[in-house]
C-alpha cells in the first residue's frame, strides 16, 4: 500500500511543478510586456522631447540667421523674410528631408515659374521651360546656406536663369550659333521693347546697338541668327502672303547671272593697265566727273571721255571672249 501510494505522488509533484512552471513563465512574459510598454513609452517620450527641443533651436537659429528689412528702423523688429519660411530653411539645412523640401518648392515655386516666363519666347513650349527652372529651383535649395542671412531668392535667381540660359543654348535653337549671339539675344529684345516705349515707334538698329553698349553689326548678326534659330518646314502650308516653302526653294535665283557677270568683269580689269584701272575706279566707283579726272592727269575732258570709251569697250570684248 505504501508502495503504491509512493508511486502515485510522483506525477502529481510533476505536475504541480509543471504548473507552478508555466504560472512563473506566464507572469515573467507579462512582466516584460510591462517592461516594453513602458520603455516604448519612455522612448516616445524622449523622442517628443528631443523633437521640442529640436524645434525651439531650430527658432532660435532662424531668429538669429534671418536677413533684416531694408528699413534700419526695423531691423531689430521686422525680418525681410517671414520667420516661419525662413524657419523652414533652417530646419531643413539640418534634416535634409523631402518633406521640409516639398513645403520650400512649394513655397518657391510660383517665383521660379514666373523666371522662366520672363524668358520664354513666342511659339515656343512652356513645359520643357518650366521643369528646368523647377529642377534648378531643388539645386540651388541643397545649396542654399542659411548661416549667410542672405534672402533665398536674391541666391537663387542667378541659378535658376542661368540654367534656363543653358537650356535655350543647348536645346532651344535648332541651329547653333556663338555664344555671344544667345547672351545678346534676350538684352537686344527687351532693349528694343523698352525703347518702343520710350520713343513711340520701332527703334532703329544703332539705337538699340547704342542702348546696349555695342556694335551696330553685332546687334545685325544677334537679330539675324535669332530669326533663324528655328527653320520653317519646307511643308509649311502656304499663307495669304506667300506660297508654301517647297514652292519657294529651288526657285531660279536671278543673282546667279549678276555674280557670273561680276567674276568676269574682276578677271577682264585685271587685264588693264594702271592708268585705265585708276580711271575706272575714279569714274565708276568714286563718281568724280570727267573733268575732275581731267584735272588730275592734267588733260582735257575730251581726252578723258575718249579713255573710258575705249577701255569699257575692251572690256566689254575681254568679257565676251
Amino acid at each position: 500500500m505504501t508502495g503504491s501510494a509512493g508511486a502515485g505522488s510522483a506525477p502529481t509533484s510533476v505536475i504541480d511543478e509543471l504548473a507552478d512552471g508555466l504560472h512563473r513563465a506566464g507572469e515573467a512574459t507579462a512582466e516584460s510586456k510591462r517592461v516594453a510598454t513602458r520603455s516604448r513609452t519612455c522612448r516616445r517620450r524622449v523622442r517628443r522631447t528631443l523633437d521640442q527641443v529640436t524645434d525651439v533651436v531650430d527658432v532660435l537659429q532662424a531668429r538669429r540667421t534671418v536677413p533684416r528689412g531694408d528699413d534700419a528702423r526695423d531691423w531689430s523688429r521686422r525680418p525681410g523674410v517671414p520667420l516661419e519660411v525662413w524657419i523652414l530653411h533652417v530646419r531643413y539645412a539640418r534634416s535634409g528631408s523631402s518633406e521640409d523640401l516639398g513645403a520650400l518648392v512649394a513655397e518657391y515655386e510660383q517665383y521660379a515659374l514666373s523666371l522662366s516666363r520672363r524668358l520664354r519666347r513666342d511659339r515656343e513650349p512652356s513645359d520643357d521651360l518650366d521643369q528646368v527652372a523647377r529642377e534648378s529651383l531643388v539645386v540651388a535649395l541643397q545649396r542654399f546656406d542659411c548661416e549667410r542671412g542672405l534672402p533665398f531668392p536674391a541666391f537663387a535667381t542667378p541659378t535658376i536663369l542661368g540654367a534656363l540660359r543653358r537650356h535655350y543654348r543647348d536645346h532651344g535653337w535648332s541651329i547653333r550659333v556663338p555664344r555671344r549671339v544667345h547672351e545678346l539675344a534676350v538684352p537686344a529684345r527687351e532693349a528694343a521693347d523698352r525703347l518702343t516705349t520710350e520713343l513711340g515707334r520701332s527703334p532703329k538698329a544703332h539705337e538699340i546697338a547704342e542702348e546696349l553698349g555695342i556694335e551696330t553689326k553685332d546687334l545685325l548678326e544677334t537679330q539675324q541668327a535669332a530669326a533663324a534659330r528655328t527653320p520653317s518646314s519646307l511643308d509649311s502650308t502656304p499663307t495669304v502672303d506667300g506660297p508654301s516653302q517647297h514652292e519657294v526653294v529651288g526657285d531660279t535665283d536671278r543673282n546667279l547671272l549678276v555674280a557670273e557677270d561680276q567674276l568676269v568683269l574682276d578677271q577682264a580689269i585685271e587685264l588693264l593697265g594702271d592708268r585705265d584701272r585708276d580711271v575706272i575706279r575714279l569714274y565708276f566707283f568714286d563718281e568724280l566727273t570727267q573733268s575732275q579726272i581731267a584735272e588730275r592727269y592734267g588733260v582735257s575732258q575730251m581726252q578723258v571721255s575718249r579713255w573710258i570709251a575705249s577701255i569699257v569697250k575692251r572690256l566689254r570684248s575681254h568679257m565676251e571672249a
